[in-house]
């Protein structure tokens, strides 16, 4: 194991970087350095630096004529492609900052972000966006193609500083409230220049993976075009792991983040392993010592670095190379990066003594400027950091349990409030409480965890109102309208009382001690062909529990978020259809979904 160097308590090392730039001219800087290396690669081909920069140029002076002008909010609603990294580039040399609007959300909730945002324009790139508001002005880059590629390709006026906002990103609220996570320039070049926990030279590959709305894209996007590396798009959606190593391949992957779900299924699977990579980096969720021995064994040619980071700082705060762990100890998360600090303090935020149990406080130049419209909340966790001379210097309150072990590094020993990570998104447990209990059905109800099949599961709990009917189907149709598809729950039961403690508060052990429901298998006679088609999805991605009846939910057979996005795009390829991963919260069975793509082929066609 390989801790970052050593540097006064609590504090990385301070490196030399860009503090005082933007994102939009490092990149310049890079493109005017290496104009004819390979900045973008994806199944279509390949854009130099040189393109890269025009392109996003003649992009951003398309924004301001549409009106985009500096301190803007602008939504991007597409999935990952080559006009990506375009679209971000020229959103941030106009001056304004990028919000990205997952379309996969229901429309409740991305109308809320576009308003708590002041989203004024929202990018699109062909492709379905029917749960933005119709209000919503939008800029298609296909449609527009030709007028963009009208435009002038030079530069504009230089627009905003190191401290302006390039970012606004949405995480799950205890409230029922997203929140907006602003995100300056500073943080990001913080991030990929001057690092220490990554190599990163003009030779390396770096794969898009995260989704926009996940902070890890920063990383993804960023680490290589702000170095003078290639950053190689996949296909859009999910990929299933062999898709991953085939991309791995493809491109010549050499550094790559995962979140550590994916990461242990990657090192769960069997068959060929990618040669090219040099670097992987998995943080998220606590890690598996396991995994990261039987990774290690796996690919002895490879770096391993544990990392860990709150949206609120900038995707990364701390790391530690993997390398040798002793019997029975667990996987720290190291030090703090470069140019950054992690604290573990008291209530009074004091430093506890060595060994003691604290909260984790991270500081440096990636802080966050705060929660968009949430002052107080903001005033909460963003507090002035009393070990910095730096003046305005602020700390983030992550909330999380910490402490540190002899040789200096941190532990992570859980939350002290109702905050969970599924496959690295953060998750309030109360804010789907509160979304059930808007359900008019709905007396009272509880979410807690509970793992399955080695991974964290959601299992919500609820009771309703006297005389109130509202069956599990109806209420997860009633989540799927206002949550995103990964704070949807595994399990969702219905029951007479909620148990409490002798201090009248829901005993939350006592729910998380349930056994998960058992998926419902029966024999399997499908009544036509289609949905014969359908049930052979349903066995490839859930196994055994794929044999369930026709008219048993996807949920209660096994499957869960991730399993259903993986639904939705072979639904979508096996039958030719077009449709919202969203559809399937009420599409929930197989004869519904056999009847649904019966339809949609009908209608398509």
């Amino acid at each position: 194991m390989r801790l970052a160097p050593s540097a006064p308590f609590g504090q990385g090392p301070r490196t030399r970087y860009e503090r005082d730039s933007t994102v939009q001219d490092v990149f310049a800087a890079q493109a005017a350095r290496s104009p004819e290396a390979p900045a973008v690669a994806d199944a279509a081909g390949t854009w130099t630096y040189a393109e890269l920069e025009r392109r996003a140029n003649r992009l951003a002076r398309r924004l301001r004529a549409f009106g985009v002008a500096p301190g803007a909010r602008v939504g991007v609603a597409f999935e990952r492609s080559a006009h990506l990294p375009e679209t971000l580039l020229a959103i941030l040399k106009a001056g304004a900052a990028y919000v990205p609007l997952d379309v996969s959300y229901p429309g409740e909730r991305l109308a809320f972000m576009c308003a708590d945002a002041g989203v004024s324009l929202a990018i699109t790139a062909g492709s379905a966006a029917d749960g933005l508001p119709d209000a919503l002005p939008r800029l298609d880059l296909r449609a527009d193609a030709d007028a963009i590629a009208a435009l002038d390709d030079r530069p504009l006026s230089p627009a905003g500083s190191a401290d302006a906002i390039a970012y606004v990103t949405y995480t799950s609220g205890s409230t029922g409230r997203p929140k907006g996570v602003a995100v300056e320039h500073r943080g990001i070049v913080r991030l990929v220049r001057g690092a220490d926990y990554v190599d990163i030279s003009p030779a390396d590959a770096f794969l898009h993976f995260a989704p926009l709305a996940f902070d890890a894209s920063t990383f993804d996007i960023w680490a290589p075009l702000l170095n003078g590396a290639l950053l190689a798009i996949p296909r859009p959606g999910l990929l299933a792991i062999e898709e991953l190593v085939a991309a791995i391949d493809r491109f010549g992957v050499t550094t790559l983040f995962l979140t550590t779900s994916i990461f242990e299924r990657l090192v769960d699977a069997q068959g060929a392993r990618p040669r090219s990579l040099r670097t992987v980096l998995t943080g998220g969720e606590v890690a598996s010592r396991e995994h990261m021995l039987r990774f290690r064994a796996a690919y002895p040619q490879c770096r391993l670095v544990a990392v860990y980071g709150p949206t609120e700082n900038t995707t990364f705060s701390t790391w530690c190379e993997i390398g040798a762990l002793p019997p029975g100890e667990s996987v720290p998360i190291g030090r703090a990066i470069a140019n950054s600090s992690a604290y573990v303090l008291d209530e009074h935020l004091e430093p506890v003594d060595p060994g003691g149990t604290g909260e984790l406080c991270v500081g440096g130049d990636g802080v966050a400027r705060g929660y968009v419209n949430q002052p107080e909340l903001s005033a909460s966790r963003f507090v002035a950091d009393p070990f910095s001379r730096e003046p305005g210097a602020r700390l983030y309150r992550t909330g999380d349990r910490a402490r540190y072990r002899s040789d200096g590094s941190l532990e992570f020993l859980g939350r002290s409030d109702g905050q969970v990570k599924l496959r690295g998104f953060r998750v309030e447990l109360g804010e789907i409480e509160t979304a059930l209990r808007a359900h008019p059905g709905v007396a009272a109800a509880a979410v807690v965890t509970a793992e399955r099949g080695g991974e964290k599961a959601l299992l919500a709990y609820v009771k309703l109102v006297p005389g109130a009917r509202a069956q599990p189907g109806a209420l997860r149709e009633h989540l799927a309208r206002r949550l995103p598809p990964f704070m949807l729950p595994h399990q969702l039961e219905v029951l007479d009382a909620l148990p409490l403690r002798a201090s009248g508060k829901i005993d939350r052990e006592q729910l998380a001690a349930r056994s998960l429901a058992p998926p419902n298998i029966v024999a399997l006679r499908p009544g036509g062909s289609t949905q014969d088609a359908v049930a052979t999805l349903w066995r490839g991605l859930l196994g055994a529990a794929g044999q369930a009846g026709l008219d048993v939910n996807f949920f209660d057979a096994g499957g869960d978020s991730l399993s259903l996005l993986s639904l939705h795009r072979q639904l979508q390829e096996r039958f030719g259809v077009k449709f919202g991963v969203t559809d399937l919260f009420t599409q929930t069975t197989v004869r519904k979904q056999a009847a649904f793509v019966e339809r949609l082929r009908n209608a398509q066609a």
